[in-house]
C-alpha cells in the first residue's frame, strides 16, 4: 500500500479559510486517531490498522507542520501589533504550536512502526494527550483568534495570506 498526504486546502484565495478547512480536517482526523487506538487496545494490531496508523502518522507528519507554517509565515504576520489581545494571542499559539509538536514527536515513533508496537494502553495515552492538546488549541484559534483576525483582514490580505500559504506548497 502506498501513502501520500493529500492536502485538505484546495483553494488558496483566501487564507483564513484555508485556516478553517485545516481546522475542520485537523479535528476529523482526531477523532479517527482516537477510535483507532481504541480499536488497537481492544483488538490488537491487524494489517489494516497498521495501514491505518501510517496513514495517521503520513497525515500528521505533513499537515501539522503546513498548519502551523501556513498560521506563522502566512496568517500571523498581517496581524501582528494590531492589538494587544491579539498579539497576546499570538504569543499563546505559537506556544500551542510547540507543546503540539512535542506531543506529536513522541506518537509519531509509535505510529509509523506499528509492528513494533507492544503497549496498546501507552499508545492510547499519547494519542489521547496528543488528541486533547491539538483540539484545545483548534477550539481556542476557532473562537478566541479566528472571529477578530476575520474582522481585521479585508479580502485582499486573505488573499495575500493564502498566496503565501499556496508557496508553502511549491517544492523548490
Amino acid at each position: 500500500m502506498e501513502f501520500h498526504f493529500t492536502d485538505p486546502a484546495t483553494d488558496f484565495s483566501d487564507g483564513v479559510r484555508v485556516i478553517q478547512v485545516y481546522h475542520e480536517d485537523l479535528l476529523t482526523r482526531g477523532q479517527a486517531l482516537l477510535t483507532l487506538v481504541d480499536t488497537l487496545r481492544q483488538e490488537g494490531m491487524s494489517e489494516s490498522r497498521a495501514n491505518q496508523c501510517i496513514d495517521a502518522h503520513c497525515y500528521y507528519t505533513h499537515a501539522s507542520s503546513l498548519h502551523h507554517q501556513d498560521e506563522e509565515k502566512g496568517l500571523f504576520p498581517l496581524v501582528v501589533d494590531q492589538s494587544p489581545l491579539i498579539d497576546g494571542m499570538l504569543e499563546r499559539l505559537t506556544l500551542d504550536h510547540e507543546e503540539i509538536e512535542e506531543a506529536w514527536e513522541t506518537l509519531a515513533s509509535w505510529l509509523s512502526n506499528p509492528e513494533q508496537i507492544n503497549d496498546f494502553p501507552r499508545m492510547q495515552t499519547l494519542a489521547r494527550e496528543f488528541e486533547k492538546v491539538l483540539r484545545e488549541h483548534l477550539i481556542r484559534e476557532n473562537e478566541d483568534f479566528l472571529p477578530p483576525v476575520e474582522k481585521l483582514l479585508g479580502a485582499k490580505q486573505r488573499l495575500e495570506a493564502g498566496g503565501i500559504m499556496r508557496q508553502l506548497r511549491v517544492k523548490s
